[in-house]
């Protein structure tokens, strides 16, 4: 669903400050694991930023980005929210505030059990300085915005074609340590089980901000496919790019195999916007941002 030039009725009588504005509000991915984006062809009007809010607390928070003829702001919605509805803040460059409620589609997520060995708990555990130093330097990576970074304007394609998926996106994890401990956490990616030596290709175009030797992960790639916009491929067996490479959809990206926490070889594949894990799979049918409103009101006004 996509809302033009509209502030729905609800968020006006709770904001009565709120006023009306051209962006477009694209609200077909609003769902937990899914993104809100804002376009508009005024750079003014998306100059404060935006964010996401559920019962006054800031869930997702991003700034404006400037693609061929638009200007987008990409929001996460997080995999774990539980809502019925959330609300949408929009400041243009007086920090005027513009509202909207949100509607959130429900989704259903699978849980399961993983028994660790004696090896992958103490690694799963450990507080060894180098986990803690690369799981630093993963955030700081992941929590930058270059504006000037080529978005991608592509949908995506499998990093290995059609495999089958041993883990999905948001799965509900128990990890069961081999000293009985136990701990819950989230499946921010996706795991495809193929063999070890498998060639894992680039699903859109990017460019390599990481390819390294991490304990928990392996051998580990991170793209960049546009401002604050990153894909990730865990406990790969071998790297075809390095660092500062730019690549092209379907170039190779290594092999996938089983180094780091892995019990068996697989690909993990994961999508995150401004930290926050999304589903990769909603972008197999349409790119990051769709700015067609837009271009087409800026060739509607054209002489």
């Amino acid at each position: 669903m996509r809302l033009t030039r509209l502030l729905l009725l609800p968020a006006l009588l709770l904001f009565p400050a709120a006023i009306l504005s051209a962006w477009d509000a694209d609200l077909s991915l609003a769902v937990p694991g899914g993104i809100v984006s804002v376009v508009s062809d005024n750079p003014e009007e998306l100059a404060g930023g935006a964010e996401l809010r559920y019962q006054d607390r800031t869930i997702s928070t991003a700034e404006a980005f400037r693609g061929d003829g638009f200007y987008a702001i990409l929001l996460p919605v997080p995999c774990d929210l539980s809502a019925p509805n959330i609300e949408l803040a929009v400041r243009d460059a007086d920090r005027t505030l513009s509202f909207m409620e949100i509607p959130v589609k429900t989704r259903d997520f699978v849980y399961e059990e993983i028994p660790l060995n004696t090896a992958m708990s103490d690694l799963r555990q450990s507080d060894d300085p180098r986990k803690i130093a690369e799981s630093r330097r993963m955030w700081e990576l992941l929590g930058s915005f270059d504006e000037t970074a080529p978005l991608a304007t592509e949908s995506l394609v499998l990093p290995v074609g059609e495999a089958r998926q041993s883990s999905r996106f948001g799965d509900r994890r128990l990890f069961v340590y081999s000293d009985g401990g136990r701990s819950r956490s989230l499946h921010f990616g996706i795991d495809y089980a193929v063999p070890v030596g498998t060639g894992v290709s680039a699903p859109a175009a990017g460019t390599v901000v990481l390819a390294t030797d991490r304990m928990l992960t392996g051998l580990s790639i991170v793209l960049e496919h546009g401002p604050g916009i990153f894909s990730i491929y865990y406990h790969l067996d071998s790297l075809h790019v390095e660092e500062g490479d730019r690549v092209q959809q379907g170039d190779s990206l290594g092999t996938s195999g089983m180094t780091g926490l892995a019990t068996g070889p697989h690909l993990h594949w994961e999508l995150r916007i401004g930290r926050v894990p999304v589903d990769p799979l909603l972008f197999i049918t349409r790119p990051f941002v769709q700015a067609e409103p837009v271009l087409s009101r800026n060739s509607a006004t054209d002489p």
